[in-house]
């Protein structure tokens, strides 16, 4: 193993490959404006996709490239505060060319992740361009797992939740274009109602530093961001495709949008997936029922002008998925033996492949509806009004364990979601520049057939106020957010109330320092303090969550969490080397936790193990470090690290269920461009994740037949190491380019399991899995610009 690591590491780091730079001495120059204001932009990020190399403007918004080779360039150009540009170059002689950028005023907290040499004070990193294509097909979570600090809680072949810095769930918001949303998230199995290919970069904000969303948000906020709907004449569009070999899986999705040139101002977009898998296989056995289809929708129409502009948004999110047959057991003997062997029973491992899903599955819808408006204040700023409703339906189906039970699903939730968020950004006032507003929200939560978490309805009221200052190489920002959370009218069917109402207010607060103290390196320090109110299944769940396949309690005494947050990041980026590492320290006061209890609990639906919501005073530190380095035009590395350690300061003991420590290096050689092919590369990645033994104390646990000593119903499984493999390349079609990769995951076909996988009890992760993904942009009717 160790051997294994080495001789990457020396790949990554010690080949250097040499190329000659004759007749190299054209210089590329100029600055990076704001469209709007025309004031010149400090700290832009101009990178030329091609050579891998990066410029930042200086105080004075100019930028300078030296050395270049006569040829045709991409500049990618982001600020932050501002929507990411790209601009096509001929370069035959010296060249000076000014970039306009847009401000996304709208989103002015949250594009502090824009690019690493931002003057953002946030940790933070994001997913766009060939990163995000090479994950389409995938689920969310999926799509964020190679950002250091993130990970996965699993549940089975076909769940996925972002996990970041060991939190999830209610601690992680995700907006949806710009929405927060608003489902049965509190589920571990209940992964995001979103469609990735919705995106056109995905954001990840870690750490309680986004109060601008809400004060819940302990874990750090994603943002899932469409790109802007069309602004000049036209229609084109694009199609994906992807195909898996381990599940057989086929994923097709298609966008269209267009502008009108007789009505410049209007703008829409229309967009759809449709996914189907069957069962996926370890590398011994198939998982039993574990099937996926998805069917997604969603379209944008938007309104113009230069004072003022509307946009509606709607998308539907509909998804059926298997929940893996070996995890519902009919009695304590089966349930124990099911979990201590090494596989799962022959009646389960000796089925076939297969594409139906049988009883036990989920059944999920999610719409959303959503306006934004917004209107300049003149020149000092803009308001903007957004109204949203959403609406969340989710059924569950057991087993039917007899002749004569029901059709119907065990467990049906819904929920419907109402918000309005009213926003003032003002530009720059001096060296000041920030954010005031309000919102609301207001849920109401019913369920049909039996009781798992209550009726109940919530509102939540914040009011916040965001300020940035910059002078020189020195930005500072501070933000202060007031909530006030209620829970009541929370009843049985019956319309029994055995539940008292709940009303929760409280502050929070950060404050950012970012320090420029060269153009390729700068460092930050972000402190903040949040909280967050229990929720409702944390408060009330009582009996068995079907999804999950265990018994759920909950704990009526629970307090509002408090979490204190101290953060630190260092970031170099030149022509080189893109390094950022950073340390992180939280103090979480009343941290609620689901925690094992014994013995599992047998029921009418059979046995399974059980947990209970308990609360403790918790400290998580840690690192996330990465670094990139190019070699030459062609060859490039780069190694990631995360590592955690979550301690239970009440009880003097690690906490349950956190990542372990996470490795990952990758080498890739870009073959550059030929007549046809364009950005033709080839690469190798590895994952090397170690076994978690930070757990809470082992204790003796009564099994039929024996007892063993750990503190979960299975001790935290081995290390294991992973390989893959990844090409590319982009064919020119006309004036497009269709782009291709290949790529491998557990390319040994290893058999292992993940401790974030509550399905570890029962089966072994998926193994080799073979994608092919194609990418086909078009035009139908393009006009271009004179």
């Amino acid at each position: 193993m160790f051997q294994m690591i080495r001789a990457i590491v020396f790949i990554a780091f010690g080949l250097i490959f040499q190329t000659a730079a004759a007749q190299c001495t054209l210089t590329l120059s100029g600055h990076v404006n704001d469209i709007e204001t025309k004031e010149h932009l400090s700290d832009a990020v101009i990178r030329i996709k091609e050579l891998k190399i990066t410029a930042i403007t200086d105080k004075d918004g100019f930028y300078s490239f030296k050395g270049l080779c006569p040829g045709v360039y991409t500049l990618e150009v982001s600020h932050a505060g501002c929507v990411t540009a790209e601009k096509h170059i001929h370069l035959k002689t010296d060249l000076e060319t000014d970039i306009d950028l847009s401000h996304a005023v709208t989103e002015l907290q949250e594009v502090v992740i824009q690019g690493k040499a931002s003057g953002a004070a946030t940790p933070s990193a994001e997913v766009k361009g060939k990163a995000l294509e090479a994950t389409r097909g995938l689920s969310l979570a999926e799509s964020i797992k190679k950002v250091s600090g993130v990970s996965m809680l699993q549940t089975g072949s076909n769940i996925y939740k972002p996990v970041i810095h060991g939190l999830h769930s209610n601690r992680v918001l995700i907006l949806n274009n710009g929405v927060r949303q608003e489902g049965q998230q509190w589920g571990n199995e209940h992964a995001p109602e979103i469609d990735p290919f919705i995106a056109n970069r995905i954001s990840v904000i870690k750490g309680a530093s986004a109060i601008r969303y809400g004060a819940d948000a302990i874990g750090g906020v994603i943002l899932v961001e469409p790109k802007l709907l069309r602004h000049d004449p036209g229609i084109d569009g694009e199609v994906n495709t992807a195909l898996f070999s381990n599940n057989r899986m086929g994923v097709l999705s298609a966008m269209l949008e267009g502008n009108s040139e007789r009505k410049p101002a209007f703008s829409w977009r229309v967009q759809g997936t449709v996914k189907r898998g069957g069962y996926a296989h370890t590398p011994n056995y198939w998982l039993a029922n574990s099937a996926n289809e998805e069917y997604n929708f969603s379209a944008a129409a938007g309104w113009k002008k230069q004072e003022w502009g509307t946009e509606l948004f709607y998308s539907q999110f509909n998804t059926r998925l298997g929940i893996f047959a070996g995890s519902h057991i009919g009695n304590v003997t089966d349930l124990w033996n099911a979990i201590l062997s090494k596989d799962p029973p022959d009646y389960i491992k000796n089925v076939g492949f297969s594409y139906n899903i049988d009883r036990p599955y989920q059944d999920i819808q999610h719409q959303l509806l959503k306006a934004k408006t917004w209107k300049n204040t003149g020149t000092i700023g803009r308001l903007n009004l957004v109204v949203s409703g959403q609406y969340n339906n989710r059924q569950e189906y057991d087993q039917k364990r007899f002749a004569s039970s029901s059709n119907a699903p065990q467990l049906d939730l819904s929920i419907a979601t109402g918000m309005a968020e009213l926003v003032w950004d003002h530009f720059n006032t001096g060296d000041f520049r920030g954010t005031i507003g309000g919102s609301f929200m207001y849920q109401n939560n019913q369920y049909e057939r039996r009781l798992f978490i209550p009726n109940y309805e919530s509102t939540n009221t914040g009011l916040f106020v965001i300020e940035k200052w910059t002078k020189n190489k020195l930005d500072i920002e501070a933000g202060v957010r007031f909530d006030r959370k209620s829970i009541y009218n929370t009843t049985d069917n019956g319309a029994v109330r055995f539940y008292a109402d709940r009303l929760f207010n409280n502050l929070s607060g950060n404050i950012g320092f970012n320090y420029r103290f060269t153009p390729a390196f700068r460092a930050t320090v972000h402190a903040s303090t949040a909280w967050r109110a229990p929720q409702v299944n944390e408060l009330y769940a009582d009996g068995l969550h079907h999804g999950a396949a265990r018994i759920e309690k909950g704990n009526a005494t629970l307090t509002p969490e408090r979490a204190n947050n101290i953060a630190a990041n260092f970031i170099f980026s030149n022509s080189k080397w893109d390094i950022d590492a950073g340390i992180y320290h939280k103090e979480i006061d009343g941290f609620i936790f689901l925690e094992p209890t014994f013995p599992p609990e047998l029921t009418i639906r059979g046995a399974f193990p059980a947990f209970r919501y308990t609360q403790t005073n918790a400290r998580l530190s840690g690192l996330d470090f990465s670094a990139a380095y190019s070699f030459d035009a062609h060859f490039s590395s780069s190694l990631k690290a995360s590592l955690l350690r979550a301690w239970d300061k009440t009880n003097k003991q690690w906490l349950i269920q956190m990542p372990a420590d996470r490795y990952e290096a990758a080498v890739e050689y870009n073959f550059g461009n030929a007549r046809k092919l364009n950005d033709t590369y080839i690469g190798i990645n590895s994952t090397w994740v170690l076994q978690q033994t930070r757990v809470p104390a082992t204790g003796n646990i009564e099994v039929p037949g024996t007892t063993v000593k750990q503190s979960d119903y299975l001790n935290p499984p081995p290390a294991y190491f992973l390989l893959g493999f990844e090409a590319g390349t982009k064919l020119k079609w006309k004036h497009n380019n269709v782009s291709f990769i290949l790529a491998v995951t557990n390319l040994l076909n290893k058999a292992y399991r993940d401790y974030m996988n509550s399905f570890r009890y029962f089966s072994d992760e998926m193994g080799r899995n073979i994608s092919l993904r194609i990418r086909i942009p078009f035009d139908i009717k393009h006009k271009h610009k004179s």
